[in-house]
């Protein structure tokens, strides 16, 4: 009845998007922000479809709108620094320690229905390996140290992991299977004996070139297939 209130648009919506209709609910959030620029929760409501898209540098701008909009809005806040750290690690960006407590912290479900793992505990990591082997460069050296350091942190110390390494390879799914099995016995005797993280605390698994990821927009569309997925065990 009143297609230009931001309001009723809002809450159309909101509603939509509990029903998982992102596409309209997208729409609809967007009318609000055009007619009401400065409704902040408009923005994050397009933040979150963006992110049921899987649309991550989308999501990131959303978010950035919202909290400039209302910067004492801690939930909008927690969600766009998450997400910035996210992608930083997709792009094989080196994430600091605080950075992987950040996401680690947050007990939110991961949505394992996507294949970017944008909601909850989890990070998918470019991790710096050389070539198609086990050793990692310098790069590589000190994404794992930071992690280790995180690991061992007060706010992380009784927390379990899940890693998982996939891989790929120009020459066969069977050499990026086993390309990833050696990584992540690399990984986790490094977090074992450099971190004296204690083993129980790790679960490792590999799976070679059997789940390449897409990444849609996100750095001009590059496929993150050569990646370490760490996600928190929910206990």
């Amino acid at each position: 009845q009143c297609p230009d209130d931001p309001i009723i648009n809002y809450k159309y919506g909101l509603s939509l998007e509990r029903f998982k209709k992102y596409e309209k609910a997208l729409g609809h959030y967007q009318k609000a922000a055009s007619v009401e620029p400065k409704m902040a929760k408009a923005y994050a409501g397009m933040g979150d479809v963006y992110i049921y898209l899987g649309l991550l540098d989308d999501a990131v701008e959303a978010y950035q709108h919202a909290v400039n909009l209302r910067p004492d809005n801690d939930r909008h806040r927690n969600r766009l620094e998450r997400l910035v750290i996210k992608r930083k690690a997709l792009l094989g960006k080196a994430v600091t320690a605080g950075e992987f407590i950040k996401v680690m912290s947050h007990r939110g479900k991961i949505s394992n229905n996507m294949s970017l793992l944008l909601i909850g505990p989890a990070l998918q990591y470019q991790i710096a390996f050389s070539g198609d082997t086990d050793s990692l460069e310098p790069l590589g050296q000190r994404q794992i140290e930071a992690i280790g350091q995180a690991m061992r942190n007060d706010a992380l110390k009784d927390i379990r992991f899940e890693v998982s390494v996939h891989a790929d390879s120009e020459l066969s799914s069977k050499a990026a299977l086993e390309i990833s099995r050696k990584r992540a016995m690399v990984l986790q005797e490094k977090f074992i004996a450099d971190f004296q993280i204690d083993p129980k605390r790790i679960e490792v698994s590999w799976y070679g070139d059997a789940h390449p990821l897409g990444t849609g927009n996100v750095a001009d569309g590059f496929v993150a297939n050569q990646r370490v997925e760490f996600k928190r065990i929910i206990e």
